[in-house]
């Protein structure tokens, strides 16, 4: 049954006059308020069981996963990361997770969240994000000694989700926002950028995260004091570690 407007004017009197919060919505709301705060968005903890039920389902290897979230550390994007693969020799491709993860990315992943949408694809962008301990180590172990400084290592958003004292997290939004405003702006693929900018509340979202860094044996290691957060010489000697 429509409702006639005739002769409202749609003040918030009249607005409400056509409104009713009954007994059962009002519960409805209260009850289910674990819900509201992640109503119609994701964050990293729900985008990383989302990529973990898709990997188990998929019944990759421990070093297959592994794989996974190493290729999406040394480049994000889905396309890119088919045609590296498509390149490796011969003898790279025999290595016994390749395929496995080749098919994985392949089947699963997308390059933009629109289509991630259905519950069997997962955004590659996400991926580092996700896990950003995990993205972090991959880059450790895949940069050269003179590269793993500390303005590379801020050069990765993902390190604004890491535990920092106040020191480095200003450090870390400094890199955040100059890949923001230079890098994605300075992309040729302007379809795909052309909103993408600096956005303060996404900035403290992710930096609300306060995860950890990884050793070789995927074990976190904690702040020397946990109520502040990594150091810049704990960020060093972490850098280290790697030959």
């Amino acid at each position: 049954m429509k409702m006639s407007s005739i002769g409202q004017d749609f003040s918030v009197a009249d607005a409400l006059k056509n409104m009713e919060l009954t007994d059962s919505f009002k519960k409805f709301v209260i009850g289910n308020r674990a819900l509201w705060s992640t109503f119609g968005k994701m964050d990293s903890t729900q985008y990383r069981k989302k990529l973990m039920k898709l990997m188990t389902g998929a019944k990759l290897a421990p070093e297959q996963q592994v794989a996974v979230f190493f290729l999406f550390s040394v480049v994000k994007k889905k396309s890119r990361v088919i045609d590296g693969l498509s390149h490796f020799t011969d003898a790279q491709k025999a290595q016994p997770w390749f395929e496995p993860v080749r098919a994985f990315i392949a089947e699963f992943v997308t390059d933009y969240n629109t289509n991630a949408k259905a519950p069997d694809r997962f955004p590659g962008t996400h991926i580092p994000s996700c896990n950003p301990g995990m993205d972090l180590l991959m880059w450790r172990l895949s940069t050269d000694k003179e590269l793993r400084t500390v303005e590379n290592f801020f050069a990765r958003t993902t390190s604004v989700q890491m535990a920092l004292n106040t020191e480095t997290q200003e450090l870390a939004k400094s890199g955040y926002k100059l890949y923001w405003d230079e890098v994605v702006k300075g992309s040729k693929n302007t379809a795909s950028t052309e909103d993408a900018k600096y956005r303060e509340e996404y900035y403290n979202t992710s930096a609300g995260d306060k995860y950890r860094l990884l050793d070789d044996r995927l074990k976190e290691i904690a702040p020397a004091d946990p109520k502040t957060g990594y150091t810049i010489k704990e960020i060093k000697d972490w850098m280290a570690m790697a030959e």
